[in-house]
């Protein structure tokens, strides 16, 4: 819960340009976080500052300088650069978890990306333990983690369900693995759906494009399975970050 009032106290004080909101909770930066997710927003708030400080909008003394000490070390972190980097695939892919890694390597690059923006709108760099990074540095970067998703990987497979011609046909999706009604009308209750559809060793009847699943193990090995949810499930938390990350991409 603290993350999220963190979160909001800091998108209040740039919406309002009060101040009030950010120094209230001044002494909650959370650390230098490990990964930024649904269920840990500390980075994302910690970044909202620090910005406001590079624009001159928060001070840069005090306990605020603390957020964008943590913000660019979570940064530098990713991009191994930092004290304590986050460990990488030998095809490359930051690895922080065996479930649904692609959510914390998306919304990793999201945060890098934006960060490159305001450091190039402020004319700044970030003083990483491993040397000095601009702009350009965190761009490429990004790009990297975009590339492996896509399919420059040691698999050559998309992590996106739909783009090129190999990407995971059995998605943990319910949705996606019943047949429509269009090819089927007989209802489906509910536990008919999981033991005639989950478990049928066949492709999804219904391509879920465009999802991003949880992508592959530390070995940059995935087993395209319904069963294997931990590699094979999409969410939301896994698209929305991307989305920001390719519109930065494509601009």
């Amino acid at each position: 819960m603290q993350d999220e009032l963190l979160w909001a106290a800091a998108w209040l004080g740039r919406a309002t340009n009060n101040n009030t909101y950010v120094q209230s909770i001044s002494n909650s930066d959370g650390g230098t976080r490990k990964m930024f997710s649904w269920d840990d927003k500390y980075v994302g708030a910690q970044l909202l500052i620090t910005k406001g400080i590079l624009e001159g909008k928060n001070s840069g003394n005090g306990n605020l300088v603390q957020f964008k000490n943590n913000a660019e070390e979570y940064i530098c972190n990713c991009i191994q650069k930092g004290n304590n980097n986050v460990e990488r695939t030998n095809g490359g892919l930051l690895w922080f978890d065996q479930w649904n890694n692609l959510q914390y390597v998306t919304s990793a690059s999201f945060i890098i990306t934006v960060y490159a923006d305001i450091l190039a709108k402020t004319n700044s760099n970030i003083q990483c333990n491993g040397g000095v990074v601009g702009p350009e540095n965190l761009i490429s970067f990004a790009k990297s983690q975009v590339d492996y998703i896509l399919g420059s990987n040691p698999k050559q497979m998309s992590y996106m369900v739909g783009y090129g011609s190999n990407y995971p046909k059995q998605v943990h999706h319910r949705g996606a693995s019943i047949v429509s009604i269009k090819n089927d009308p007989r209802p489906v209750a509910c536990q008919e759906g999981f033991n005639e559809w989950f478990h049928k060793n066949a492709d999804n009847p219904n391509v879920l494009d465009g999802a991003i699943v949880g992508g592959p193990d530390q070995s940059d090995e995935y087993i395209d399975s319904r069963d294997n949810f931990k590699q094979a499930e999409p969410a939301t938390a896994n698209n929305a970050p991307f989305v920001g990350v390719l519109a930065r991409l494509a601009a």
